[in-house]
């Protein structure tokens, strides 16, 4: 059966260059269709954000944030301040990728790398993705189970990417699709954050199951912590920064502390610097953990032995009365002291004529 246009349907239209259907018909997405759909129709307006989009199309803002990228590398979007370039065809983009990018020939990351670059912008072209999927029965195995994972179709920008993370970060097909699991179950389902879990994992040596495990349960019990730390007390951030979970890793898994007694130390941290330090509260629970100190309980046996050693090392006052003989009179009028200390108006004695 065929179609035509409705032309009762061209009321209001707006303009869709030659570009978009020509040179990318077959790479773009969903997701970059309907992204670029609304930046045409509203884009010329003014500025757009992330959110607006998601929004009104229903996808994931890190999906938009990745078509929204796509657009810009061939030229159809702008960022705000920079200067606009001719659209780039599909010719010109695949000879820059092929040069910047050869997927085949990039070395796999080792396991004594400590730091590996981000995944760059430039990524392999459509017809390298082919290519390795023509040679790869486990990247073909890992873009399936991926879109049964995500439930949508996993387009060219997430096929490239999916590719380096198994390419340039080393890591094995099931542990990427453990860090795809990962994402999801917290809704990151757009690439760019499945990208930067595998370049965390790789950082960190992650290449097995079982190492994809174990930082899946740390994760999960810090995200338990915070959520209930956060209902406990006056912390705002939705999430925890980089440096807040490495405390709370800490605070969990070596010292074996639940959220109540992070509480506590929150408690100790707000009443003795007037907020809650980060810094502090792991000075107060490292020294709890040094002194065993595991309920509640224990911290008021902690407080009442520390007041009992400062109560012993303070030095004793002199309560020996003096003969009345020894006593030195007071160098101030003390009828003056305690009339101040009363409230009352003093008027100094005349002297005697």
């Amino acid at each position: 059966m065929n179609y035509k246009t409705n032309p009762l349907a061209f009321t209001g239209i707006f303009a869709v260059p030659d570009v978009v259907v020509d040179e990318n018909l077959r790479l773009a997405s969903a997701v970059h269709f309907r992204t670029i759909l609304y930046m045409l129709r509203h884009g010329t307006k003014g500025s757009i954000s992330v959110s607006d989009i998601a929004k009104a199309t229903g996808n994931d803002e890190e999906d938009i944030s990745d078509a929204l990228i796509f657009w810009e590398e061939r030229g159809l979007l702008v960022k705000d301040g920079s200067q606009p370039k001719p659209p780039v065809t599909a010719e010109i983009f695949a000879a820059e990728t092929a040069s910047k990018s050869p997927v085949s020939e990039t070395p796999p990351v080792t396991a004594t790398v400590k730091k590996v670059e981000e995944i760059p912008v430039v990524k392999p072209n459509h017809e390298q993705v082919a290519a390795r999927l023509q040679e790869s029965e486990e990247l073909r195995l890992l873009f399936a189970e991926a879109q049964n994972i995500l439930g949508k179709t996993v387009g060219y920008d997430g096929q490239s990417t999916l590719i380096m993370m198994h390419d340039s970060y080393g890591l094995p097909v099931e542990v990427i699709l453990m860090a795809i699991e990962f994402n999801k179950a917290r809704g990151k389902t757009g690439f760019s954050s499945i990208s930067k879990t595998g370049k965390e994992w790789s950082e960190l040596e992650i290449d097995s199951i079982e190492g994809a495990i174990e930082y899946i349960e740390e994760h999960n019990i810090i995200d338990e912590t915070w959520h209930k730390l956060r209902s406990m007390t006056e912390i705002t951030n939705k999430n925890p920064t980089q440096k807040q979970k490495r405390f709370l890793n800490a605070w969990t898994k070596e010292y074996g502390y639940n959220a109540d007694m992070i509480f506590f130390a929150y408690e100790e941290s707000v009443d003795n610097t007037g907020k809650a330090s980060f810094e502090y509260m792991d000075k107060v629970l490292s020294n709890w953990y040094k002194n065993s100190v595991k309920t509640p309980q224990d911290i008021q046996r902690e407080k009442l032995r520390w007041q009992q050693q400062r109560t012993k090392s303070a030095p004793k006052k002199d309560t020996k009365q003096k003969p009345p003989g020894e006593r030195r009179e007071p160098t101030f009028d003390v009828s003056a002291f305690t009339s101040k200390a009363v409230g009352i108006k003093y008027t100094p004695p005349k002297d005697d004529d």
